[in-house]
C-alpha cells in the first residue's frame, strides 16, 4: 500500500531554511575528518584516515536530522514564530550537538575494533564514560523532539492549511513516531547509569 502524496506548501526556499542549511553545513564542517590541518606525511595521512569511519556515521546522524527538517519545511512551508523558535531551537542543539557525536563515534569504533580506529579522546574513568553517553543520548533526545514538536506545531495548523483528514491522521503520527524514537535515547541513559560497569560499554 502506498503512502498518499501530499502537497508541497514550501515550494520556495526561505530566509529560515537558508539559514538552517548553513548552519548544518558548518556542523558538518566541524565533523571533518583533520580540521585543524592537513596532514604533513604519511603517518599522519593514515592516522587521520582511522577517523573515516566514525565521521562517516557522525555524517549520517546530521543528515537524518537536516533531512527530517528539510522534509518538513518542503511539506509545511510554515515560516511563523513559533517555526522560527523551533528551528533555532534545532540549530543551537545541532552546534552543541557536534562535539559528543564525533567523540562517541570515535570512541565506539575505536572500542569495536580494539583500538585499530584510533580515537583522540580519552575516557579515564566509568563516571565520565556515563556522563559522556549522557550528554550524547540527550542531545539525541532534544534533537528528536524538537523534530516531533515541528511536526504538533503543523498539525495544530491543520485548518490553516487546509489538511484533509488522512494528512492530519499522518501528520500527527509522524511526530508520535519521532517521540517513540527520542525516547530510546532516556532509555540509553537510564541503562548506562544503571547496569554494571562489565554492560554498560556496550
Amino acid at each position: 500500500m502506498k503512502r498518499p502524496v501530499f502537497p508541497r506548501r514550501g515550494k520556495d526556499m526561505t530566509r529560515l531554511e537558508t539559514f538552517a542549511d548553513a548552519a548544518f553545513a558548518f556542523a558538518a564542517a566541524m565533523l571533518a575528518i583533520s580540521i585543524d590541518e592537513v596532514p604533513s606525511s604519511y603517518g599522519e595521512l593514515m592516522v587521520a584516515l582511522q577517523g573515516a569511519p566514525a565521521f562517516a556515521a557522525s555524517m549520517a546522524i546530521i543528515f537524518v536530522f537536516w533531512y527530517a527538517h528539510q522534509r518538513w519545511s518542503d511539506r509545511f512551508g510554515l515560516e511563523d514564530l513559533t517555526t522560527s523558535l523551533l528551528t533555532f531551537g534545532l540549530i543551537m542543539l545541532v552546534m552543541i550537538y557536534v562535539y559528543p557525536l564525533k567523540i562517541m563515534m570515535q570512541g565506539g569504533f575505536s572500542f569495536f575494533t580494539n583500538g585499530a580506529l584510533h580515537s583522540e579522546f580519552k575516557v579515564e574513568s566509568l563516571h565520565q564514560f556515563r556522563v559522556l553517553v549522557t550528554l550524547y543520548s540527550l542531545g539525541f533526545f532534544l534533537l528528536c523532539g524538537v523534530i516531533a514538536a515541528l511536526y504538533g506545531h503543523a498539525w495544530r495548523q491543520r485548518l490553516a492549511l487546509h489538511m484533509p483528514d488522512v494528512e492530519a491522521f499522518d501528520t500527527a503520527a509522524e511526530g508520535i513516531s519521532w517521540l517513540v524514537v527520542a525516547m530510546f535515547g532516556l532509555l540509553v541513559i537510564a541503562l548506562v547509569w544503571l547496569l554494571p560497569e562489565s554492560a554498560a560499554q556496550f
